[in-house]
């Protein structure tokens, strides 16, 4: 079976077999390498299958004008029985099989003796099945002789499958025979094609591929062969180079166009972005109006009755025409099209940069600007292709060595070229004639430091050491000193490490014109948010709105990196998608991936841990691709916090482990901190308090929120109930109260839930009100996890009050939702306190039966626990969980702890 031609194969199948009605004929349309021969092999296959004899042949364009020339490769398999006709048929097609000499036979003639033929032939071998590939080129004397006899062939076991370019004027069609267009694969075929037969290509590049070769299933299995060629999988062309089959299947397309319709699909591919233009840019002159329509004609353009663009109608004969160019002529459109374009600097910029054949230091003081403006317009992959060819056009070595760093940078940070950006810093560093690197050096360096080994230590003194230098003839605004301190403010959090904080907050504090608002925001509200103003949370929601009309993927993951620790990332998750969608087409890769993660992290509070699980996939697998191991983080710590909430315990130990010890020798405390969460959020999933506790205090001491902390927010919870509920009642209540005094219930209505939810764990007096204040906060439901800990927590509470209808009521909600999730242990724990509770029917022992208490002491103790750890998840003291055990054993017929498993799995009677 073909990939994705199920539709395909029934119908030949039911064409062959003769279930598809009276119908002689079948005609497969479609375009170049769209898969007609390989249909036309499947029904050769279900026919030969079937008991049919098959007769083949392909038309030919170079027999074109040779008359009855594939009508004579069709029938010579029958040769033989042309002795069986009458006179004068047979003379005919001795003839037209060149078995004979003479004038060739009258079409009628030739027509009636191929049904004679066909008919007798047919008698013998019971049916036939007649396939002619690329009709576009078979010779008219044959297309009427088949013609002829598929027309008066009804009622016979003769069928003619016959496959043809789309747009070609073929005589089958035109004699009004059935024409199946064979479309081309849909991206999920596309997808499956590129994986069964090149397994090793990672989801980016099978996206590319499909978007080059738009469902063709040719070049799907043919562009490939590119990488084996030497272009990079990390680091995709613009245009990806063609095989020679591929070149001879487009470069078709092109032959016989005029000189002048050739150099004017030149100015539609150069022209402007997406290689789309009005007709006014790819015409500087009125002559070249009457150019483009041959190649209308030709089907290799068509014009967008919408937007007046010319398109071409496949992307892959932008490389023909490409290769089948030279460089002197490109660089002639690019001339031409920059005197076009006099008005629209930005885009008169990169075509005479494009055009330029030696050192020019405006135009690459142009591209320079052009690259930065690139960035902000959300044209990522082309600002870095814009600086480096700014770089390449600089005269003097400082200049060439700046750009060259500038061009590592945004590979670095943004379009995923780390491999490529360790090139261009030894190129940048060889062309520094001074002892102390420029700025653009340091940071670029910086960021591949961070960003592929980790590195923050000797990433922040090399930034510290040279923005101390240069501070004084550089200004804030400037690009390279934006970039500067944002790269510092990054090593900073990542670092955790308070010592460093004073001396960024020193350089932030001396900066003269003040930061930027990125800047103010990263530094302010995201790696310190426990001392975030109102003031600054209303500058976060108005930078959130203002995503909307954004599309600097820069701006839009840092404004929404901001927002992490006040839970306001929610407000960016459209521009987000926007940023993964360009990362996906090739452009800021690395924006990508932190935007795939910080869109996780609202479907973990959300509750959409489907979506988080398809994300992070998606985000650890190009930080595989392209060597980003610290932007994998988060990444791997949401998807673990999933496994650690579902019970999926090995998987969630090996993530906080691997974690743990890639922090460790790098000092990277945050990253520290996400193992100990993990850890954390299991434990307490089992129940297991005094173990949550000493994880959830590694990351911050009770008692205290400290500034450049920020991860501390997200375990206030966490580490209040596991230390109320592991006797350290002290430390818990000053842990609450902590979170009151740092304004946490200020900072989002996530927070104010959980803080008043931790102060009710507390055991003051009015636990009752804390708990109902939590979950009627404003949006409370939408943190649907955090939400239904707060029912659990409430429903274990009043379960020790015995108001036990209230309970069930709070723990009812609680295990839904733990049900959804399929947060495993955390249900499993509900279902005990509701079994506590007096929810469930006693089972039924010999007679007699456990009590809601004691069937929960019972179930626990088969799992393992100790009278300590079911003491602790009961709310009972240990001899309590001894009693109920004394008086379980005698019910259950056993006398010793190890038979309770198999006793309370069998069933009641």
């Amino acid at each position: 079976m073909l990939v994705g031609r199920e539709v395909e194969h029934d119908l030949v199948a039911a064409f062959v077999r003769g279930q598809a009605g009276d119908q002689p004929v079948l005609v497969i349309r479609g375009e170049p390498g769209v898969g007609k021969t390989a249909v036309l092999d499947m029904a050769a296959d279900i026919a030969a299958s079937q008991g049919i004899r098959v007769l083949r042949a392909a038309a030919l364009e170079y027999e074109a004008e040779l008359k009855f020339g594939a009508l004579n490769q069709l029938l010579h398999p029958l040769l033989d029985d042309i002795d069986k006709l009458g006179a004068a048929h047979r003379e005919a097609l001795r003839v037209i099989m060149g078995l004979a000499s003479g004038a060739m036979p009258m079409q009628l003639i030739a027509g009636a003796a191929t049904l004679a033929l066909l008919r007798a032939s047919a008698e013998q071998d019971a049916a036939l099945l007649l396939i002619v590939d690329d009709v576009q080129w078979l010779d008219l004397s044959s297309t009427m002789a088949l013609s002829y006899a598929a027309r008066r062939w009804t009622g016979s076991e003769i069928r003619l499958l016959v496959a043809v370019r789309a747009e070609s004027d073929d005589g089958f069609t035109r004699s009004g025979f059935r024409v199946h267009d064979l479309a081309p694969l849909d991206d999920n075929n596309s997808d499956a094609l590129l994986r069964a037969v090149y397994p090793a290509l990672t989801a980016r590049v099978r996206r590319r591929l499909r978007a080059d070769a738009h469902g063709n299933p040719l070049a799907l299995l043919e562009l490939p062969a590119a990488f084996e060629n030497g272009t990079s999988p990390a680091n995709l062309p613009a245009v990806l180079p063609l095989t020679d089959r591929l070149q001879r299947m487009f470069a078709d397309r092109l032959a016989g166009l005029p000189d002048g319709t050739r150099r004017m699909l030149l100015f539609v591919i150069l022209a402007g972005a997406e290689n789309s233009v009005t007709l006014a840019d790819c015409l500087p002159t009125p002559e070249g109006r009457a150019d483009l329509p041959a190649a209308e004609r030709a089907g290799i353009v068509r014009a967008n009755p919408r937007t007046g663009r010319w398109e071409f109608r496949h992307p892959l004969i932008r490389a023909a025409v490409i290769e089948q160019s030279t460089s002197e002529e490109r660089r002639q459109v690019h001339r031409i099209l920059a005197e076009a374009l006099a008005r629209e600097p930005q885009r008169r910029a990169w075509h005479l940069g494009q055009a330029a054949v030696g050192p020019d230091d405006e135009v690459a003081a142009s591209l320079e600007a052009l690259a930065q403006q690139m960035i902000r317009h959300g044209d990522s992959r082309r600002a870095t292709a814009a600086m480096l060819r700014a770089a390449e056009l600089s005269s003097s070595d400082s200049d060439r060595a700046r750009r060259t760093a500038r061009a590592a940078y945004l590979g670095a940070l943004i379009t995923g070229d780390l491999a490529e950006a360790a090139r261009l810093l030894l190129d940048a560093n060889r062309a520094e004639v001074r002892e102390t690197p420029s700025l653009a050096v340091a940071v670029a360096a910086a960021a591949k430091l961070l960003n592929d080994e980790g590195d923050a230590a000797t990433a922040n003194r090399l930034l510290l050491a040279t923005i101390r230098v240069h501070e004084r003839d550089i200004a804030v605004g400037e690009d390279t000193m934006v970039e500067a301190l944002h790269t510092l403010l990054y090593v900073g959090f990542y670092s955790g490490q308070p010592e460093l904080w004073d001396d960024i907050s020193d350089v932030l504090d001396r900066a003269e014109p003040q930061p930027t608002d990125t800047l103010s925001l990263l530094h302010n509200v995201f790696a310190n948010p426990v001392e975030a103003t109102p003031a600054a949370l209303r500058q976060l929601t108005d930078a959130l709105d203002g995503l909307r009309f954004s599309a600097d993927p820069l701006r839009i993951v840092r404004v929404a990196t901001a927002a992490a620790y006040v839970d306001r990332v929610g407000l960016a998750r459209e521009s987000l998608w926007r940023v993964i969608t360009d990362g996906r087409r090739g452009g800021a890769v690395a924006k990508a991936i932190e935007a795939l993660f910080l869109i996780a992290l609202v479907d973990f509070f959300d509750g959409d841990w489907a979506e988080l699980i398809d994300v992070t996939d998606e985000g650890l697998q190009l930080c595989a691709e392209f060597g980003y191991t610290l932007l994998a983080g988060p990444g791997r710590f949401l998807r673990a916090l999933v496994d650690a909430a579902r019970g999926h315990t090995d998987a969630a130990d090996l993530a906080a482990e691997e974690l743990l010890l890639w922090a460790a020798p790098r000092r990277l405390a945050t990253y520290a901190g996400y193992s100990s969460h993990i850890r954390c959020l299991s434990a307490l999933g089992r129940s297991s308090f005094d173990e949550a506790y000493r994880h959830a205090a590694s990351v911050n001491a009770p008692g205290a929120f400290p500034r450049y902390t920020p991860h501390a927010l997200w375990l206030v919870l966490d580490l209040t109930e596991a230390a109320a509920r592991s006797g350290r009642m002290v430390e818990a209540r000053a842990h609450a109260e902590a979170a009151v005094a740092a304004g946490l219930p200020e900072r989002s209505t996530r927070l104010r839930m959980l803080t008043k939810a931790a102060l009710a764990v507390t055991d003051p007096p009015d636990w009752r009100g804390l708990f109902e204040d939590a979950l009627t906060t404003p949006d409370s439901a939408r943190w649907v996890f955090d939400c239904a800990r707060v029912e659990l927590l409430y429903g274990e509470r009043l379960r020790r009050e015995r108001e036990s209808a209230a309970a069930r009521a709070h723990l009812t909600k609680a295990a839904r939702v733990f049900e959804q999730l399929q947060a495993v242990p955390w249900l499993a724990r509900t279902r005990a306190e509701l079994r506590a509770a007096g929810e469930s029917a006693p089972t039924e022992v010999r007679g007699s039966a456990l009590t809601p208490q004691e069937q929960a002491v019972a179930e626990l103790a088969a799992s393992g626990l100790t009278n300590k750890e079911i003491a602790e998840r009961l709310f009972l003291s240990a001899r309590t969980v001894s009693t109920h055990l004394h008086r379980v054993f005698p019910k259950l017929g056993i006398t010793t702890r190890s038979a309770l498993r198999d006793a309370m799995s069998r069933k009641p009677g």
